[in-house]
C-alpha cells in the first residue's frame, strides 16, 4: 500500500515537472552590440509563434507581441541594477476577407514600421526579430565592466487561459557582454 502510494506521488511530481516545463515558453535568442558606447540589441523569438498564437492570428484578433528589452548590471550582493529599459511590441492583424496581414512594429507605442503580406512564414518573421534596438542609458557604460541585455516576451490575447494566479512570461532570453573601452 505504502509502495503504490509512493508510485502515484512520483508520478503527480513528474507530470508536475512536466507541465512546468511545457509552460517555459520561447526561447529568445539575443545579440547586444555597442558601438561608440551606445549598446544595441536584436533579437529573435523564433518559437513564440506556436499554435496558440497562429489560432489567434487566423481568428482576425489583433496578436501583439509586447517585448521589453533591458539593459542591466549584475551584481553580486543584492538584485541585479537596471539601467535602461524600453518596451517593444509587433502586431499583426488578418484580414479574413483578402487573406493579407497587416503587421506593424512599435518602440515606445510609435509605429516604427508597417508592411503586409500574404505570406504566414513571412509574417512570423517580422512578428519575432528585431534588428539594432537602442537601449543606451543615460549616464555612460563603465570602461571594463559586465553588462547583460535581457529580453522579455508578452503575447495577447492568449489563445489559452491558465489557472497559473500570477502573470508570466511568453518567452525570454539573455546575453551578457564586457564594456571594453
Amino acid at each position: 500500500m505504502r509502495g503504490r502510494r509512493l508510485a502515484v506521488g512520483v508520478v503527480a511530481w513528474l507530470a508536475g515537472f512536466a507541465a512546468l516545463l511545457a509552460a517555459v515558453g520561447a526561447d529568445i535568442r539575443v545579440t547586444p552590440l555597442v558601438v561608440d558606447g551606445r549598446v544595441f540589441a536584436s533579437f529573435t523569438a523564433a518559437g513564440a509563434v506556436d499554435a496558440d498564437a497562429r489560432a489567434v492570428m487566423r481568428s482576425g484578433l489583433l496578436l501583439t507581441f509586447t517585448y521589453t528589452v533591458e539593459l542591466r548590471r549584475p551584481s553580486t550582493i543584492w538584485l541585479d541594477h537596471s539601467l535602461t529599459r524600453k518596451p517593444v511590441s509587433a502586431t499583426v492583424k488578418f484580414d479574413t476577407l483578402t487573406g493579407v496581414y497587416q503587421v506593424s512594429q512599435l518602440e515606445r507605442d510609435r509605429v516604427v514600421w508597417s508592411k503586409t503580406s500574404s505570406d504566414e512564414a513571412q509574417v512570423r518573421t517580422w512578428m519575432t526579430t528585431f534588428e539594432k534596438v537602442p537601449i543606451s542609458p543615460e549616464a555612460s557604460l563603465e570602461p571594463n565592466a559586465d553588462y547583460y541585455v535581457r529580453v522579455r516576451l508578452h503575447a495577447s490575447p492568449k489563445g489559452t487561459f491558465s489557472l497559473w494566479p500570477w502573470g508570466r512570461d511568453d518567452g525570454s532570453g539573455r546575453a551578457d557582454f564586457t564594456f571594453i573601452r
